[in-house]
């Protein structure tokens, strides 16, 4: 009989061990980059699909390479942008503007059902983010100078320590359907001409193309043309809260909408966190379904330690 006991005491022991153990399996680390990291809750899972550290010495000759071409990208983007729509700025963006990145699926399960959300992480270096100062700077200055405005100076260089103060002046604020109707519809419009400028510039680009293909191409592009106007994002409320966090203070916005194409509806839910670090800001878009939008944000809400700032709603 002692035997008996003792070996079902034994496998009691081990049952509780081997679930406590897998308890913890369950838990998964998200880097937040610059040496920062969050677990996950219990029963929450979060793959990674890609990343690049910011870390150089935890980086492959591959990924060097691929964060090198991101960032010409990067300050050819914004240098182009820039200089189309600020022609006053004569200043080029010549440094580096992202110093590692990564992509989590999640996937969770509550009584609602099974939950999946992606996560994705920009670690933008404070040399973009004090040349984006100077340049709105400039272009505020510019604006106001027939007004006999006094020029505005340049903040103070990024700092860990500045961007939180920034952060913790902020109010909540909300803005619902009826206040983002015309700011949406200038969005579209603006989006169909972009994408319809890009479309044509990029099919017209080979000069070896003979009259024939060119043509054809241009049929092509008539048919964008058509196509897209069919396509719209809507909204119907966008957020904003400052936070406390494990990480100091953090910014946090919510954007409920949809994807809409010919009658088509697809709503959708982003959340974003700016998190100010030492050598930067950490910015985190969690895109899910709308109907799990609650159940991800109470997630990363947990994962974080957020609590809402003086003004805000909790």
């Amino acid at each position: 009989m002692k035997t008996w006991s003792k070996k079902v005491m034994t496998l009691a022991c081990a049952t509780c061990l081997t679930v406590g153990m897998a308890a913890v399996a369950c838990a998964d680390t998200i880097d937040l980059g610059y040496g920062q990291y969050a677990t996950t809750n219990n029963g929450v899972h979060a793959v990674a699909v890609d990343a690049i550290p910011t870390n150089p010495t935890f980086r492959t000759m591959e990924q060097n390479k691929t964060l090198q071409k991101a960032n010409e990208r990067a300050a050819q983007s914004m240098n182009d942008r820039i200089k189309i729509s600020y022609p006053m700025v004569k200043e080029e963006f010549k440094g580096t503007a992202l110093d590692g990145y990564s992509l989590y699926q999640l996937s969770g399960d509550s009584t609602l059902g099974h939950h999946t959300g992606w996560l994705l992480t920009y670690n933008v270096n404070k040399e973009a983010i004090n040349y984006l100062d100077r340049t709105a700077t400039q272009i505020v200055n510019a604006a106001m100078a027939d007004k006999q405005v006094k020029a505005q100076s340049v903040s103070e260089p990024y700092t860990k320590s500045n961007a939180e103060k920034f952060i913790s002046k902020m109010a909540t604020v909300t803005l619902d359907r009826k206040m983002l109707e015309p700011q949406i519809a200038n969005l579209n419009a603006t989006m169909h001409r972009d994408m319809i400028k890009t479309i044509q510039q990029s099919a017209m680009q080979d000069a070896s193309l003979s009259q024939k293909n060119r043509q054809s191409v241009q049929e092509g592009v008539d048919l964008f043309k058509r196509v897209i106007p069919n396509f719209t994002m809507g909204a119907t409320e966008i957020s904003f809260k400052p936070y406390t966090s494990k990480f100091g203070a953090m910014a946090g916005m919510s954007v409920c909408g949809s994807l809409k194409y010919d009658g088509f509806v697809l709503p959708g839910s982003l959340t974003m966190y700016a998190m100010p670090q030492n050598d930067g800001l950490t910015v985190q878009i969690l895109a899910t379904e709308d109907t799990s939008r609650d159940y991800w944000s109470g997630q990363l809400e947990s994962m974080y330690g957020l609590k809402t700032l003086k003004g805000g709603n909790k």
